[in-house]
């Protein structure tokens, strides 16, 4: 059955971005994080250079994107995660200092989360509607959690292509949901001992594009996961710009914000059905 996206649109686009920095390194590697300014720097490219650079692309574009959070970035690049807020872009959660969330049990996980709600608010003002989690870990409790804290929607499953639900005793948690070929980290992040290379852009290029026009026929969710360390260098924004570019030459493709998708999945597209007078919040302000 054909997903019913607004305005009778075939599909829809997000652009999202995890804003890590090296919050990941810290609690993944806490005494090699001590001594090694080389992987300490590696992810400090992000708010140096990496986030200018996409807030620079995004406003080329006129297009509103989502970006996650850690709390430790937040606290620790805090006017770069101002500048996200004021230039309009949607904010969510991504644990407190990126945590493997599944090496948490119930009680930590519930705290974690419950710390990163409260540093989103008391150091920009925000109410996320959304949460991803890192490394897309999740527990069989986190969207019960989720639901009990208010998100509106999580965004780290692959359970399907279009926008759908996830019981829990609260109700259903909207899925906005994710794919590793539409990661940047596995295609460009280059870890010593492990079997990936560097891929070249216009391959990454090539491969993004494919998969959006055959999500595109199939009235697919297109969420692309980019990290400013990563895909903040230059021939990697300049592959996102001409990834849209190709992408507003096909009909029909909402450009939009996971928090617009999931309101819409929760009003309209769990029904199944489109209201032909429904109008929505445009992705550019």
């Amino acid at each position: 059955m054909r997903y019913p996206w607004p305005d009778g649109k075939q599909s829809a686009v997000v652009l999202s971005f995890d804003f890590d920095a090296e919050s990941g390194f810290l609690f993944r590697e806490p005494e090699k994080a001590k001594r090694s300014l080389a992987d300490l720097e590696e992810r400090r490219f992000g708010p140096r250079v990496g986030v200018d650079r996409i807030l620079r692309m995004l406003d080329r574009l006129r297009l509103r994107a989502s970006f996650y959070i850690p709390g430790w970035t937040v606290v620790n690049h805090l006017p770069q995660c101002k500048r996200f807020r004021d230039a309009g872009h949607e904010i969510g959660a991504h644990g407190n200092v990126h945590e493997a969330v599944a090496l948490l049990d119930q009680a930590q996980e519930k705290a974690v989360l419950a710390e990163q709600l409260r540093i989103l608010s008391d150091e920009l003002g925000v109410r996320p509607a959304g949460y991803r989690s890192p490394s897309w870990d999740v527990n069989v409790w986190t969207p019960g959690l989720l639901k009990t804290h208010g998100f509106r929607y999580d965004s780290s499953l692959m359970g399907n292509d279009v926008p759908y639900d996830v019981p829990t005793d609260e109700g259903p948690l909207t899925e906005i949901p994710v794919q590793w070929i539409m990661d940047d980290a596995p295609l460009f992040r280059h870890v010593y001992g492990a079997t990936n290379a560097i891929a070249d852009p216009g391959r990454v290029l090539q491969m993004w594009s494919k998969e959006f026009v055959a999500m595109h026929r199939e009235n697919g969710c297109f969420v692309l996961t980019c990290h400013p360390f990563i895909s903040g260098r230059a021939s990697r924004v300049a592959l996102i710009e001409e990834l849209v570019a190709s992408m507003r030459r096909q009909r029909g493709v909402w450009f939009t914000t996971c928090e617009e998708v999931a309101r819409w999945h929760d009003e309209h597209g769990r029904s199944g059905s489109a209201p032909s007078t429904r109008r929505v919040k445009r992705a550019r302000r």
